[in-house]
């Protein structure tokens, strides 16, 4: 794992030269010129001076004790990438830069013919270069960077395969979930179930109870009203018998021609019920 030392604030000094850079860079922009049609003409004039570096670079590795001549440099660019090199007034430019002094050499195939140039690690183009471009610069055979809307179609595939793979794990987890859910439920039913039995069961029996003691109730009336019923019964035979026993007991002699028809009319019936009931006590 790489220590990295955490530096000092800003000083002002720092703060001026990244304004006066910003400044240089944002508020001096070239006129008349497409963003698309100047990053492809960076993209050349990048490409070529690194070709141009990598022969300057072995043209000193050859020739230690002295600078090469700069035509010299030029006859062997021509001479093996089959085309002149038309950017001397950018080399000027850009040769004291540290990123076009490669002191390695070239990986040039000088037997072949075409561009023939080698991919460097130390020239592959900067990420931080302007904006993206669909166009490759002529003659080169390098891979470009990858662009703005591929780095965001990249992005977006990779997010699109974690929230697939995180859709995957929430519907497992909602299925477990539901699982659970469904097992719980189940247990609930089956307490209800038995609840609902045993509820019955009580029921049942609390109905049974109930129904045996209104019998019972009922059975006491029952013996109630048959007790009443003897009593009335047994309370209207002695008053019969009472009343016989004193119709039966009337002077017939004493009473006046009326009184006695009458009275020896109900005598007459007294002695026929008399004799019923005692007809029926023989039998037949």
């Amino acid at each position: 794992m790489v220590n990295r030392t955490k530096l000092g604030n800003f000083n002002p000094d720092e703060d001026v030269n990244i304004v006066k850079s910003w400044l240089k860079i944002s508020c001096d922009p070239i006129t008349k010129r497409s963003l698309r049609s100047l990053q492809s003409r960076w993209d050349i004039i990048k490409a070529e001076v690194g070709k141009f570096s990598s022969f300057y670079a072995d043209a000193i590795r050859e020739n230690p004790s002295g600078m090469s001549d700069a035509d010299k440099v030029c006859a062997n660019f021509a001479g093996i990438l089959k085309h002149n090199f038309a950017y001397m007034h950018c080399w000027e430019i850009m040769k004291d830069e540290p990123k076009w002094q490669d002191p390695k050499p070239r990986g040039f195939g000088k037997s072949t013919g075409g561009d023939g140039f080698g991919e460097d690690s130390s020239h592959e183009p900067d990420t931080n270069d302007l904006g993206d471009d669909n166009s490759s610069p002529t003659g080169s055979a390098r891979r470009r960077p990858m662009g703005r809307d591929s780095a965001k179609a990249a992005k977006k595939k990779a997010n699109s395969s974690a929230g697939s793979t995180s859709s995957l794990e929430y519907a497992s987890r909602m299925q477990d979930l539901s699982l659970q859910k469904i097992s719980i439920l189940q247990e609930e039913s089956m307490r209800k179930t038995d609840r609902f039995q045993q509820l019955a069961c009580i029921d049942e029996k609390r109905f049974e109870e109930m129904r045996s003691h209104n019998q019972s109730l009922l059975d006491i009336e029952q013996e109630k009203i048959r007790i009443m019923r003897e009593k009335h019964d047994m309370d209207k035979q002695e008053k019969e018998k009472q009343e016989d026993e004193r119709i039966l007991g009337i002077d017939l002699n004493a009473c006046t021609p009326a009184q006695r028809m009458y009275y020896e009319a109900l005598q007459e019936e007294i002695f026929e019920k008399i004799a019923a009931r005692r007809g029926k006590r023989q039998g037949p």
